[in-house]
């Protein structure tokens, strides 16, 4: 599958993240054998098969910035990625996109870090999803900031997303967008407050998540255990 690796760090973060550019057309089932686990994969469909290659390519990009040479992330009970011990990370596609970012862990294991990639929601479809993703009072917040209402929901499906991948390995189970809700929202960031406790986190704690414009798609990040 032909591939194009770029790298960037975070804006208003200095969190290097690996970008993958694919052409799933150009997909081969031989590409997969690259991937230790490609059994897991031999019944997906040949989209789902080019995205997850592009992105544990990224994965296994981003360990290496930080020392850690040919190894690709396996799949989870809960199909989430499995990083090395002393690191953890975060996956994300969207189109012919991948991204992928890893953190080291610290001494008291309180790391995390989520990332999220998503096309701006259509205006018609935000109208109708919204409730999926957001609470009443979350949508009178959205619609009073400076952004049209189907961008700024994109920005919160976003953020809850990146909260979610950022949390889980603390948290290890699944759980809804109705757990966080934004509590604010600017020209740089957002933050989501929690509804109820998850983990060793506590209801009322707050979270900021990071978003940036990335040619008409929305990125957002998180970092645990640096804010």
């Amino acid at each position: 599958m032909k591939t194009q690796l770029t790298n960037f760090s975070f804006p208003n973060t200095g969190q290097r993240i690996v970008r993958v550019d694919f052409d799933a057309t150009t997909f081969q089932p031989d590409d997969l054998l690259w991937l230790p686990h490609h059994p897991r994969l031999s019944n997906a469909v040949i989209k789902r098969k080019a995205e997850h290659l592009a992105g544990r390519i990224a994965a296994s990009e981003a360990l290496r910035f930080h020392g850690v040479n040919d190894y690709v992330p396996g799949i989870g009970l809960h199909r989430e990625p499995c990083w090395p011990p002393g690191f953890t990370g975060s996956i994300t596609h969207s189109g012919n996109v991948a991204f992928a970012t890893v953190v080291a862990d610290s001494a008291d294991m309180r790391e995390g870090i989520g990332i999220d990639y998503e096309e701006i929601i259509a205006p018609n479809i935000a109208e109708e999803i919204h409730g999926g993703i957001i609470d009443c009072a979350e949508k009178e917040l959205l619609r009073q900031s400076p952004y049209p209402f189907h961008y700024a929901l994109t920005m919160a499906f976003c953020a809850k997303e990146s909260l979610f991948k950022a949390m889980f390995r603390h948290v290890g189970r699944y759980f809804d967008f109705s757990y966080a809700s934004i509590s604010k929202i600017d020209d740089t960031q957002l933050i989501l407050t929690l509804n109820h406790s998850l983990g060793p986190y506590k209801k009322g704690n707050k979270f900021m998540i990071i978003w940036n414009n990335d040619a008409g798609k929305l990125i957002t990040l998180i970092q645990l255990g640096r804010q």
